[in-house]
Formats: structure tokens, C-alpha cells, sequence
């Protein structure tokens, strides 16, 4: 049930993703972290001592970031409400990721319902932040072209908040 309204979500957001107006024109990119530095410099910290970073919204209100996943460049909207990060079948087929033989989630799209394969990611960076292992699904080719970061690896940062229409990320 609980996994069913999860990709529920997922899909009204892949809904939202595909929605014409989404496109206003290319997004200012966002700083990346190299995948061969996995430990941030000093500069990277916060007088707290946590690594952070902080997305701008855009005019929707939604917060977007360019991302290294196993080291590739990877344009993700931030999704809070997607409890696992998704990645499109093209975005997977471009990283080299091949969806397993185990069992496939039902998941709901803007595009109906939907097969999705769990993998794990090797590594996931961006503006300073750094996470290895990170559980993911490759979506049917049929759920189109979003890739989500979603609470499989939000979740394990230390804190995620959002004020004035910006997203500020600590790990």
C-alpha cells in the first residue's frame, strides 16, 4: 500500500516533469563535485562543520541540480515526496546501468502504470554533497525522460529545508 502511493507520487511528478510549460529554457548549472574528489575541502563546510548547498527554485517552485551519478553529469529535480532517486531508461542506458533480472515495482505515471527495476548507484554528488550506495530505479522508457532525487538520498543527509524559494542541503 505504502509502496503503491510512494510511486503514485512518483508518477504525478514525472506528470509535472513532462508538462509543457516545464521547459521555460536551459537552467544556470548548478556546481558539481568532481567523482575522484569523494572528500569535500574545508571550503566546502559550513561554520557548523556540515558539508551544505543551496538550490535557487525556479519559477514553478521546483528545485533542480546537476549531478554527477557513478561520475556522469545527470540533470535532477529534487523531490521530497519520491521516496527512492529515478532515473529515466535513457538517463540509465547512458550511465551504462542495465535493469536486473529480480522482481520489477508497479509504479503509476503521467503515462498510466509502469515497471520500474531497483538498482544501487555507486555514487551520487552535487554542490559539495557525496553519498555512495544509493537506492535507485530505472524507469520503463514508457514513464519518460525524469530523473528524480528522491529519499534514498535526501534521507541521509542531515538536514534538508526549504525558505524563501531556496533549498538549502547539509550532509
Amino acid at each position: 500500500m505504502i509502496k503503491g502511493a510512494v510511486l503514485f507520487a512518483i508518477g504525478a511528478l514525472a506528470l509535472a516533469m513532462l508538462a509543457p510549460s516545464y521547459l521555460p529554457g536551459p537552467a544556470p548549472p548548478a556546481p558539481v563535485q568532481p567523482a575522484d574528489e569523494p572528500r569535500p575541502r574545508a571550503a566546502d563546510r559550513e561554520p557548523s562543520g556540515f558539508r551544505g548547498t543551496s538550490l535557487q527554485a525556479d519559477a514553478r517552485g521546483q528545485f533542480a541540480a546537476d549531478a554527477l551519478v557513478n561520475g556522469s553529469p545527470v540533470r535532477m529535480l529534487v523531490d521530497t515526496g519520491a521516496s527512492v532517486v529515478a532515473l529515466s531508461a535513457s538517463t540509465a542506458a547512458r550511465l551504462g546501468l542495465v535493469p536486473g533480472s529480480g522482481p520489477k515495482w508497479t509504479i503509476r505515471t503521467a503515462n498510466g502504470e509502469s515497471k520500474a527495476s531497483p538498482v544501487t548507484l555507486d555514487a551520487v554528488s552535487f554542490g559539495g554533497l557525496y553519498l555512495r550506495d544509493v537506492q535507485a530505479l530505472i524507469l520503463a522508457p514508457e514513464a519518460g525522460e525524469v530523473n528524480l532525487l528522491g529519499a534514498s538520498f535526501l534521507k541521509r543527509l542531515v538536514s534538508v529545508e526549504q525558505r524563501d524559494g531556496i533549498m538549502i542541503l547539509r550532509q
